[in-house]
């Protein structure tokens, strides 16, 4: 069994890093969740969690480790992004349900 792992990033608008994990091959079949940090009520800037195995996060901080959050703002992020998840997965059991 592979233990799942995640990493909260923190990009300025337009930063290349970003776009070079979706086109890496490992972290692209990893689950990236990019969300915009004002739908979350944060900052001003894009969020990219990646969940995956350890060698996938450990990738993924080689490309972009200088955008990397840790503590409490990454526990944050991650939490609001996975409450909005959870609550549109509700939202579609209650129509197709």
């Amino acid at each position: 069994m592979v233990n799942t792992m995640h990493a909260v990033f923190k990009f300025v608008k337009g930063a290349k890093e970003m776009e070079d994990m979706f086109r890496d091959d490992i972290l692209s079949r990893q689950t990236l969740m990019k969300r915009d940090g004002k739908a979350l009520d944060l900052d001003d800037v894009t969020y990219l969690i990646v969940e995956g195995s350890e060698e996938a996060i450990k990738r993924a901080c080689r490309i972009a480790g200088k955008f990397e959050v840790g503590g409490e703002e990454a526990e944050k992020v991650y939490r609001r992004i996975k409450e909005a998840e959870d609550a549109a997965s509700i939202g579609m059991g209650a129509i197709f349900g």
